[in-house]
């Protein structure tokens, strides 16, 4: 069973920080980073985003048996499914079916964030709108049977999922701040490692999802889109072979991200300002809570 979950949140580092863990010799090497099995037996598996059932298919394990398969294995075991942290009666789920397990969560400047999110969605031939126009269609309730990394506001909201949370996990979750990871990497993993129960080690940081406009989207849908061939490359090859291949493949159809404009950032910013309010001071997470929301 798994040991660990990376509850989310996305695109603040967590595929990073669970190809970091899976490079140590005390943690189990799992195929499948991301089986989203909670998440699906409370949100199902139909969503209607571009591509959303190509994810589905790709990622998502739906048998209880054949997830269970992907934590039998020695070492320390690791679900990174990192939508689990979007809805609290999932993070419940998790936590009734395993209350000995250590937890983590990841937090990022939410406009970064969600920025980051834009650019994915763009890099990965889904994302056709402006990055405004994109949060006005969310807020216009366009994107509700979208998978959450489409909903660029919401996945922002952190507070009361943060929050909700720590409530049900208290000292077991582990809040990590993204500026921490990147900019005091080492002594953030050995934090990390402890708090796991895994020794320290000499990490070394690489970042695993470049983002930015297609050179060639044609190119992009091949490497993200479900196909018979992709699929029998996955399953065929070691999941380190099969990373470093559609990271290389994909760096090299990559190009520069889109520029994020002043009034998109004073858009997204009023959209999401009354998050401060939800802070609960005597929390154990406030501090950073308030500090990612005023910056």
């Amino acid at each position: 069973m798994p040991d660990v979950f990376i509850l989310g949140f996305t695109k603040c580092a967590t595929t990073s920080l669970y190809d970091q863990l899976c490079g140590h010799p005390g943690v189990a090497h799992n195929r499948v980073k991301e089986p989203h099995f909670h998440f699906s037996r409370i949100k199902g598996t139909v969503f209607d985003g571009t591509a959303d059932r190509d994810t589905v298919a790709q990622m998502f394990i739906e048998k209880r048996i054949d997830y269970n398969k992907l934590y039998n294995q020695p070492g320390v075991t690791i679900d990174a499914s990192a939508m689990s942290i979007e809805h609290l009666d999932i993070v419940s789920m998790i936590n009734d079916e395993y209350p000995n397990a250590r937890y983590i969560v990841m937090l990022r400047n939410p406009l970064e964030r969600a920025f980051s999110a834009f650019s994915h969605m763009v890099r990965d031939a889904r994302e056709e709108q402006s990055f405004r126009h994109a949060m006005e269609d969310e807020l216009n309730g366009r994107r509700e049977r979208h998978l959450p990394i489409w909903r660029y506001l919401d996945s922002s909201r952190y507070v009361e999922r943060v929050q909700g949370a720590r409530r049900l996990l208290g000292e077991r979750m582990k809040v990590v701040c993204y500026d921490d990871y990147i900019q005091r990497n080492q002594a953030t993993m050995d934090e990390v490692a402890a708090f796991i129960g895994i020794e320290p080690v000499q990490w070394a940081l690489e970042h695993s999802n470049k983002s930015g406009n297609p050179k060639s989207r044609t190119l992009q849908k091949m490497l993200m889109r479900k196909s018979i061939v992709k699929s029998a490359f996955i399953t065929l090859l070691p999941r380190t072979f099969v990373t470093a291949s559609k990271k290389f493949i994909t760096g090299l159809n990559v190009g520069e991200k889109s520029r994020l404009s002043a009034s998109d950032r004073a858009f997204f910013n009023e959209c999401i300002r009354n998050e401060l309010d939800k802070i609960d001071d005597t929390a154990i997470d406030a501090q950073l809570l308030r500090g990612l929301y005023s910056s």
